[in-house]
């Protein structure tokens, strides 16, 4: 057994870290006996404050304190964290491996590092730096940040990353073919098994946390075509509270899963929608897309980022553009097609079921720290 410690940029017992994507990692290799302990990477002091730990313009507009976005990935920055990590490090139960998710300070011994996006495709790409803060830098800081990213890859035994797409840019940044690993994350939601529902109409359902980068300006705006074909269409909106008063949309706002009321709200929803969209100008996997198809929807999206190998054409409608009228028609399209709906659900249930389980999910996580453990050891 390859004993680990989980390590997070933030709270790694939390469900809001990283989107909760390493509570339910970790959570899954504390069920297996691998994981002996948790850390936070941030060992944030106040001294940080006067080497550029706060992004002033961010912190005025927000009226509390932002963390730049670009700080810890500074190579003094990740030199200044290395330090404070490793003198905590003893404290932590005995282990073989550090399994540590986003760019840190770098512990002694196996480090397996899950970046999700690479730091310069994160500045050069607007709708992501416009929605998490990486917009607004100098040329220097960017380049500083780069370099810094390079310097911690380097010292990664093996970086795991979510697709094919963000491998090729990190390769590209120098990351080693042989020390890159592909695992896609899997759904946060257990499978509810066959659902039953009334297929006669679109009931389309949207979630999302960022309504305008995650195209939610775009789908109201093709909803308002459909209802004029459509009077009994339906748009439900989760995750963010835009301000729309519009007939036929329901804003339920943002619903925690590890919360039981909220959590039954979204099964709810999921159950008696009829298609999920989210036209997102940005996603590096879209987990979100995996749980609709789960629950037995057809997904309908934009095109980028490698999604449309994610998500092949059998199991959703993936638009080149994020054009209105396109949208529009897809969407009418399916509601002419109750019955080509129902089997494009159910290929996408099949299809997530079949790729993206938490078992092969784990299995290869584990295997991943294993070999790890392993390139010490020779």
């Amino acid at each position: 057994m390859t004993r680990v410690v989980g390590v997070t940029w933030g709270d790694p017992w939390s469900i809001r870290t990283y989107s909760g994507y390493p509570w339910q990692i970790f959570a899954e290799l504390d069920r297996c006996g691998d994981l002996v302990d948790r850390a936070d990477a941030a060992a944030v002091r106040l001294s940080d404050a006067f080497t550029g730990f706060l992004d002033l313009p961010r912190s005025l507009r927000a009226g509390r304190p932002r963390e730049s976005s670009l700080w810890r990935y500074f190579p003094e920055t990740i030199s200044r964290m290395t330090t404070r990590f490793r003198a905590s490090q003893a404290d932590l139960a005995e282990h073989d491996v550090t399994l540590q998710f986003g760019v840190a300070g770098v512990p002694d011994g196996p480090l397996v590092a899950h970046v999700e996006i690479p730091v310069e495709m994160a500045v050069s790409n607007p709708v992501f730096a416009s929605s998490y803060g990486f917009s607004g830098f100098s040329g220097g800081d960017v380049r500083r940040a780069v370099s810094g990213e390079r310097e911690f890859l380097d010292r990664c035994h093996l970086v795991w990353t979510n697709t094919a797409f963000t491998a090729a840019a990190l390769e590209a940044q120098g990351v080693a073919p042989d020390r890159l690993r592909v695992l896609p994350p899997v759904p946060a939601l257990a499978d509810p098994g066959p659902i039953s529902r009334d297929w006669s109409e679109l009931h389309i359902l949207f979630i999302g946390k960022d309504w305008v980068g995650k195209g939610g300006p775009l789908l109201l705006d093709a909803f308002e075509v459909v209802r004029e074909h459509r009077p009994a269409a339906t748009l439900t909106v989760v995750g963010c509270s835009p301000r729309v008063r519009r007939p036929g949309v329901e804003i339920l706002g943002f619903l925690r899963k590890d919360r039981p009321e909220d959590a039954a709200a979204l099964q709810r929803v999921l159950r008696r929608s009829t298609v999920f969209c989210m036209p997102s100008y940005w996603e590096s996997v879209g987990i979100v897309y995996m749980e609709a198809a789960l629950y037995g929807l057809p997904l309908v999206m934009l095109a980028g980022q490698g999604r449309e190998e994610l998500f092949p054409p059998e199991v959703a409608h993936v638009l080149g553009e994020p054009d209105v009228e396109a949208l529009a028609g897809c969407l009418l399209e399916m509601a002419t097609d109750p019955d080509g709906m129902r089997a494009m659900g159910g290929r996408g249930r099949a299809h997530v079921a079949q790729n993206y389980s938490m078992p092969q999910l784990v299995r290869g996580v584990r295997e991943m720290l294993a070999e790890a453990e392993s390139l010490t050891a020779r």
